[in-house]
């Protein structure tokens, strides 16, 4: 089985670069090609795009009669696609996920390959249709959104103040990282020790910075972590006399 959401898109020029600056979706599809391996009645109709009825023929009066235990499907010219819904269920390492076809139709078949020791196999192709805007959705027991910083966030740190004097606390602002994590800050001196903190449920954080009453003056990289992301909040100056605005 393969899934495949698909979209195409038009460029949008401006006179001013030579590349697109951004695209409008023009179609999107969301399709699922399966081989089905059973044959029964609700298979070979969705793939025929006919409906079984029974066999008939006529006697030797000329009068038509069923024929007992035999089943008719019409190969039609035209195949009457049947809407449907459909459900497809994976898993992997103990997460089971679920894609959810609302509405759906037959959008190609394939062959049909018949094997002596294998049961039948219907190769289908079938395509997601509008449903109130979408095209189906996706379920999952992963635990993505608690669990994990997502995609589109980059770890950083920022210091609130670049320079300041011995005994004064400054803080490290912190965003992108995994939610409800302890958050380690070096400093690379003793005489700047940070507060203990943990992110919140967005991945942000801010935590004090104290600066000892003796500690010398000069430039000290300031580094935040949660154990496996590190982000530099940048370079803290120690000024014996630091500049007010």
């Amino acid at each position: 089985m393969t899934i495949t959401p698909e979209i195409s898109s038009d460029p949008v020029k401006v006179w001013q670069a030579a590349v697109p600056v951004l695209y409008n979706v023009k179609e999107a599809s969301f399709k699922v090609k399966a081989t089905f391996l059973e044959t029964n009645l609700a298979t070979t109709e969705l793939f025929y795009g006919a409906k079984w009825e029974k066999a008939t023929e006529k006697d030797p009066s000329g009068v038509w009669k069923e024929i007992p235990g035999t089943w008719r499907l019409n190969l039609s010219s035209t195949p009457n696609l049947e809407e449907i819904s459909l459900v497809v269920d994976w898993g992997q390492a103990g997460v089971q996920n679920r894609a959810v076809i609302e509405r759906a139709m037959v959008a190609d078949r394939g062959a049909i390959q018949l094997q002596r020791q294998e049961s039948g196999k219907f190769e289908l192709t079938i395509d997601a249709l509008d449903a109130s805007g979408r095209l189906g959705y996706v379920l999952t027991t992963d635990d993505l959104k608690d669990g994990s910083t997502p995609p589109s966030k980059v770890a950083a740190a920022d210091l609130e103040a670049d320079t300041v004097a011995p005994g004064a606390i400054t803080y490290v602002s912190m965003s992108g990282f995994k939610p409800g994590t302890a958050i380690t800050v070096t400093t690379g001196t003793d005489k700047i020790t940070a507060a203990t903190g943990q992110t919140d449920q967005r991945g942000d954080a801010r935590i004090p910075l104290t600066v000892a009453s003796d500690c010398p003056a000069g430039s000290y990289e300031i580094k935040a972590g949660d154990g496996t992301t590190e982000a530099a909040a940048g370079t803290l100056v120690i000024d014996v006399k630091p500049k007010t605005v």
